[in-house]
Formats: C-alpha cells, sequence, structure tokens
C-alpha cells in the first residue's frame, strides 16, 4: 500500500539537514523541546561540552541550583582549608567546639568571597591572609561570570510556543487533515509567525528517508495573541493522501515542525521547533474548542493549557 504510493505521487521534497539514510530502526530527529537529537562525538568529554550554552539552556530551577550548590561547594572548601591551617591564625574567633569553630570559617569564607568582610573575623597570619585573598579574587570572577550568564538568560529572546501534545487527523470539511494546535505561553505578542510542516518518512522502494513538504491550510498569521490550529488538508496533491496509521508506523513517520516569528518585545526574528512521531498522532479525533471569557475591563482570557485536549469523532479509515 505504501510503496504504490510513493510510486504514483509527486512530492515537494525538502532538505532539512539530516540526511536520506534509512536506519532500519525507529529514529527522532526532533525532540519534543525543539532540541536536535543529534549527537556528535568530536573526541572528549570537554570537546563535545558547550558549558557556556548549557548553562544558557537549561531550566531556571536547575540553573538556580546550580548556582547555590556552586556557592556552598566553594564555601566549604575554604572552610576546610581555614580550619586545617588552625583557628589560632585568626583574631576574633570565639572557639567554642571544633563543629562551632568551622561554622565560624564557613560564614567567614562566605563574607571573604562575597567581599562583604563584617570583620568579626580577621585573618591573622600571613598564610591565611594569601588563602583569603585569593577566595575573594575567586569570588570576583566566580560572580561577574554568574552576572553575565544571568543577563544572557534575560536577554535571550526565546519563542514560548505550547505545542499540543498530539496531532490529530480530523474531519475537515469534506475531507481530512492532520491538525495541532499552539500558543504563545508568554505575555508578549509575537507577529509576522509562520510555519513550515515537514513529513519525514521511510521510502520502501528507495530505501531512504524522504521530507516532504506538508502544504498548510494557513502557512502565516500576523498576530498569535490566542491559539492557532495547524492544518494540512489532506487532498490529492498531499503526501499523506490514502495513508493509514499502519503505514506511517511502517515508515516510521516523523512530522517536523519549524516555527518563526519576530518578539515585539526585542524586535527579534525567535525560533521555536517541536515534532510529533506516528505513535503521538490521534486518528478519528477532533481538537474540542477553546473556550475565550470576556473580563470586565475588555480583556479576553484562556486556558493555554485546554490546546491538549481532544475528543473522538467517527471513524476515518483512510486519508
Amino acid at each position: 500500500m505504501i510503496k504504490e504510493m510513493f510510486s504514483n505521487k509527486k512530492k515537494e521534497t525538502v532538505e532539512l539537514g539530516f540526511g536520506a539514510k534509512n536506519y532500519n530502526s525507529s529514529v527522532r530527529f526532533l525532540n519534543k523541546d525543539g532540541s536536535v537529537n543529534i549527537r556528535r562525538n568530536v573526541g572528549g568529554f570537554l570537546d563535545r561540552f558547550d558549558i557556556y550554552h548549557w548553562l544558557i539552556s537549561i531550566s531556571w530551577s536547575r540553573f538556580f541550583v546550580l548556582v547555590l550548590f556552586s556557592y556552598i561547594v566553594a564555601n566549604t572548601l575554604f572552610a576546610c582549608i581555614y580550619y586545617t591551617i588552625g583557628s589560632e591564625s585568626f583574631g576574633g574567633l570565639s572557639v567554642a567546639g571544633s563543629m562551632d569553630a568551622f561554622l565560624q570559617l564557613f560564614f567567614f569564607s562566605a563574607q571573604t568571597l562575597t567581599t562583604v568582610g563584617y570583620g568579626h573575623i580577621y585573618p591573622a597570619t600571613s598564610l591565611t591572609g594569601t588563602v583569603a585573598a585569593m577566595e575573594s579574587m575567586l569570588g570576583l570572577l566566580g560572580f561577574a561570570i554568574a552576572t553575565g550568564i544571568l543577563y544572557g538568560r534575560f536577554s535571550r529572546p526565546v519563542a514560548h510556543i505550547e505545542y499540543s501534545d498530539k496531532a490529530v487527523v480530523a474531519p475537515y470539511r469534506d475531507m481530512t487533515a492532520f491538525m495541532f494546535r499552539i500558543a504563545n505561553k508568554t505575555q508578549n505578542e509575537l507577529i509576522e509567525t509562520e510555519c513550515q510542516l515537514v513529513l519525514a518518512i521511510n521510502n520502501p522502494e528507495t530505501k531512504r528517508r524522504d521530507f516532504n513538504r506538508l502544504n498548510l491550510e494557513l502557512p502565516r498569521v500576523n498576530f498569535l495573541p490566542l491559539t492557532w490550529t495547524i492544518v494540512h488538508p489532506i487532498d490529492e496533491n498531499s503526501p499523506m493522501y490514502g495513508m493509514t496509521s499502519e503505514d506511517l508506523s511502517n515508515g516510521d513517520a516523523e512530522f517536523i515542525i519549524l516555527i518563526k516569528s519576530v518578539n515585539d518585545t526585542y524586535f527579534q526574528t525567535v525560533y521555536s521547533r517541536s515534532s510529533y512521531k506516528f505513535s503521538e498522532v490521534v486518528w478519528d479525533a477532533k481538537f474540542v474548542p477553546i473556550p475565550s471569557k470576556p473580563n470586565r475591563d475588555g480583556s479576553i482570557s484562556i486556558n493555554v493549557k485546554d490546546i491538549h485536549h481532544y475528543e473522538r469523532v467517527e471513524t476515518v479509515l483512510s486519508v
């Protein structure tokens, strides 16, 4: 069935940079979060690991946990060094016990690292003064780096787009269509939003993977204030015409989504990517309309999470 469809249809193929190799197993080119699912082996761990990109792209919670963890580790390390040197090398250190001395040296380290310097405890020898000077320099460099990364995270324009958990094959006019929904998760506005949809599927004749552009009913909107249901009509010109869910499964199909927009806060072009594997496409279903409520001040409220809701419809045998 799928072999006949590839033979009889003329398709508009595109080159996304993933090549045309058929891996003879299920692969995914784009993760749900839009990251490219390719691991580049270029040498050792340090050659592969881009720490700046990692710090910029991790979640806010992981970033703050990492900063807090680094802060505690650095102060604990210097407190151990000060404790090893000896409490008698510090002035103003009241020792009531070994643990109490360590805690006081820990807080002295925190004051030195941040250059606060309350002065209650102070270095009384050249050795402790040298270590404290090195720690203060490390603190200045460390906080400068952390501040730069924090600014980079705030200033980096990102398209915060919510994608529906599932795509659907639903009735559409006198045919069927492949659909998914998106919404802007933030209060800023996205303008001149464009979408491209590509079907990646194994070709049983050539034993290679084809990337077929799927034409959209509406490839571009001027504003994205509410939600956008992106529709690919499955007509005679569609690469999906005549396909079933089994055909998509046999071809290890993946629907790759590329969205480009302009963030009106930064007035910069932003991009968003995602994909749906064949197992994430629900057949014989349609999206539930999203309720919108007018407010007293004239604004309209919607729940972005409603884009995930769908319901079953009469069975569609094939498209």
